[in-house]
């Protein structure tokens, strides 16, 4: 599986002319942990992904589904500049260091995918339903057929 989070990391990092020390610093992660999240070793816990996204200014899923290498500095920076996202404050870290805020975000991303869910699921069932109708319109064909043949 392709990690696109690790990749916009990097470039999102790069642009920015950070090394992976003084992002480290500034997010209060190790820069080996940086590196690995780069380099699809790990994948950060929702909290750092939390501090990453607030720090560069983009969404999570824009971080993580986008493909910033296929995409010019214009474009990466219409992303970031479409988003209400406050830059990286200070307290972010002290925030999330509130299992309860963690959990209470936890919980809104799994509302979400629940969401997109119930979506598909839906859709199944149109998918069904089509095909159904299709199955009934095929019998009466055959039915009609059959009559033809025996008259």
């Amino acid at each position: 599986m392709e990690n696109r989070f690790g990749l916009n990391l990097r470039i999102l990092r790069k642009k920015k002319k950070l090394t992976l020390e003084s992002l480290g610093e500034t997010l209060k992660i190790s820069k080996s942990a940086i590196s690995d999240y780069e380099i699809g070793k790990t994948f950060p816990p929702l909290d750092v992904c939390e501090l990453i996204s607030n720090y560069f200014g983009i969404n999570i899923d824009d971080l993580k589904n986008s493909y910033f290498a296929e995409l010019s500095d214009a474009q990466i920076e219409d992303i970031i500049n479409s988003k209400n996202y406050a830059k990286y404050p200070k307290e972010a870290t002290e925030d999330f260091s509130n299992l309860r805020k963690q959990l209470e975000f936890h919980n809104r991303l799994l509302g979400q995918q629940v969401e997109g869910l119930q979506i598909q699921l839906q859709l199944v069932k149109q998918i069904v339903e089509s095909k159904d109708s299709e199955i009934k319109s095929l019998q009466i064909q055959v039915r009609l057929l059959e009559e033809k043949i025996n008259n």
